[in-house]
């Protein structure tokens, strides 16, 4: 509450509104698109860190993955009401499409020439340089940014590296850390949850 009480924008901010573990290749991607064809100091990434992964080890014995999907799907969430806040994006990003661009990490995955290009627009550099689009994918690459040195060998604390911070990167990888009842848990809910909205996660 209290960075909602003193935060004052400028009106060429970028604010990345992100679950634990589902915005760390869009601020890549924005950043990016920001250095390309000119030098732009901007650093979307900075102060956004996912403790959730990177403590996973600490998280398993403390909560097994089992109680924290019964958790999430009966509403308790370290960040707030989820699917509320998802929810309040999407209807903004609809009503205020030049302001807000809602992406979801299975577009980037499917089309990501397409996604970044979007970015691009919305950050207010179009782009139909396809060089430049290649640019920014590669330095966005999960390869790339997981074979970082600083992120293959450095650490936030002592027992949080910098490379919990990165997984497989595949759309689906949750299908072989959860059971089938935890799959049908969390696809009740979020139909629920969603129903009516016109979003599908």
């Amino acid at each position: 509450m209290v960075f909602k009480a003193t935060f004052k924008s400028e009106p060429n901010d970028v604010l990345l509104a992100s679950s634990i573990k589902t915005g760390e290749v869009e601020m890549a991607v924005g950043e990016e698109v920001l250095r390309v064809g000119e030098e732009v100091m901007f650093n979307m990434a900075q102060g956004h860190m996912c403790i959730h992964h990177a403590s996973k080890h600490l998280e398993d014995l403390i909560f097994p993955l089992k109680e924290r999907v019964e958790y999430f799907c009966n509403g308790v969430h370290p960040y707030g009401p989820f699917f509320e806040h998802v929810l309040e994006y999407w209807e903004e990003s609809k009503k205020r499409p030049q302001k807000i661009l809602f992406l979801k990490y299975e577009d980037l995955k499917i089309d990501p020439k397409k996604e970044v290009a979007k970015i691009a627009l919305f950050l207010g550099k179009p782009s139909g340089n396809e060089e430049d689009l290649e640019i920014v994918l590669k330095k966005c690459s999960l390869e790339r940014l997981k074979n970082l040195e600083v992120n293959k060998s450095g650490s936030i604390a002592s027992y949080i590296h910098n490379s919990a911070f990165f997984r497989k990167g595949v759309v689906g990888d949750w299908k072989n850390h959860m059971t089938p009842e935890m799959e049908e848990q969390l696809d009740k809910i979020t139909k629920l949850k969603l129903q009516g909205s016109g979003l599908e996660l």
